[in-house]
Order: C-alpha cells, then sequence, then structure tokens
C-alpha cells in the first residue's frame, strides 16, 4: 500500500514536470509572433518572410515529429527524448536572439520545430505508462493547461521584456534559462 502511494505521488510530481516542460514549448514558440514587428523592421522583412518563419517553423514541427514519435513508441528512453529535445530547443531559442539575418533566423527556427517536436508525442506516451486508465484523462488535462497557460504567460511578459532591455533579442535568451534547467530534471525522470 505504501509502495502504491510512493508511486503515485512520484506520478504526479512527474507530471508537474511535463506540465512545466508543456508550458515552456508553447512559451518559447510564441516569441517570435509577439516580437515580429521589431524584426521585420531590422531586417526590412516583407510579408512572405514574416509567413515563412511560421509557416518553416510548423512543417518541420509536424514532420519531425513522426519519426520521434515513433522513438518514443519502440522503447526509446522517453526521458532521454524529452531531455534532449528541451535541450536542443532551449539552446536554438538562446541562438535565435543571436541571429543576424532572416535566413540565420529561419534555419534557427526549424531547429527550434525540431526539439519542440521531440517533446509531445515523449510526454503523452510517458503519462500513459505513469497513470491508469482512470487517472489519465486528468493527467492529460493538467499536462495540456500548459499550453493556454505558456501562452498566456508570453502574451504578458515578451512586451516587458523587450522593453526593459530594449531589444527584441531579450525574451530569447530569458526563456532559454528555464529550459535548460527543465532538460537537466527529464534526464533523471524514473
Amino acid at each position: 500500500m505504501q509502495q502504491q502511494s510512493l508511486q503515485a505521488t512520484n506520478a504526479w510530481r512527474i507530471l508537474f514536470l511535463l506540465f512545466l516542460a508543456n508550458l515552456f514549448n508553447f512559451f518559447d514558440r510564441t516569441i517570435p509572433a509577439i516580437i515580429i514587428e521589431p524584426i521585420r523592421m531590422e531586417w526590412d522583412l516583407s510579408d512572405l518572410q514574416l509567413g515563412l518563419i511560421g509557416t518553416a517553423f510548423t512543417i518541420v514541427y509536424a514532420i519531425a515529429g513522426i519519426p520521434l514519435g515513433r522513438m518514443a513508441d519502440t522503447g526509446g528512453a522517453r526521458r532521454k527524448i524529452m531531455g534532449w529535445g528541451l535541450a536542443v530547443w532551449s539552446g536554438l531559442t538562446a541562438v535565435n536572439g543571436l541571429a543576424w539575418n532572416f535566413w540565420s533566423f529561419l534555419l534557427i527556427r526549424m531547429g527550434v520545430g525540431i526539439g519542440e517536436a521531440s517533446y509531445a508525442p515523449a510526454a503523452n506516451s510517458l503519462i500513459g505508462d505513469l497513470f491508469p486508465a482512470h487517472k489519465r484523462a486528468r493527467a492529460m488535462g493538467i499536462f495540456m493547461l500548459g499550453l493556454p497557460i505558456g501562452l498566456l504567460l508570453a502574451f504578458f511578459t515578451i512586451g516587458a521584456m523587450v522593453k526593459a532591455f530594449d531589444s527584441w533579442r531579450a525574451p530569447f535568451f530569458i526563456a532559454a534559462v528555464p529550459g535548460v534547467i527543465l532538460a537537466l530534471f527529464m534526464f533523471f525522470i524514473k
């Protein structure tokens, strides 16, 4: 009985970690949408180029999710898939702040898309293992709260970061920090 209670407590702790990473997944991917005007002005971008930033990210994310999901299904260490994916997308988020032109920004965003694509399939699979069927819907609901809360947090903080640091690049550097920290925690999931 005590062993089951410990396992349940551990499952909820892991779920909280997964929720936080999901929150930053959506926070990070929202940054360009919020600061698109300063980027447009700095590099004198066309509407087509602005559209390509989001479109390229989405296409790469969708395509990369298929083999990464297969890796999570076929017994790949999901904690490693999530940890490395989180480290990649957080690291590349910081590198986005160093982009020197449109093409560098676009290619880096595509890399962020690959890193983020690793997360959802592995996290969903892990939640399926951690929670029995009668608790799984609640666990998935908590996990998916990361999406609206991440977006809300981004919309309320990104502008303030840009203003405080007088740079559209600052949010990329700031957003990378919690992601890298969470990536380290992912590797210790049992």
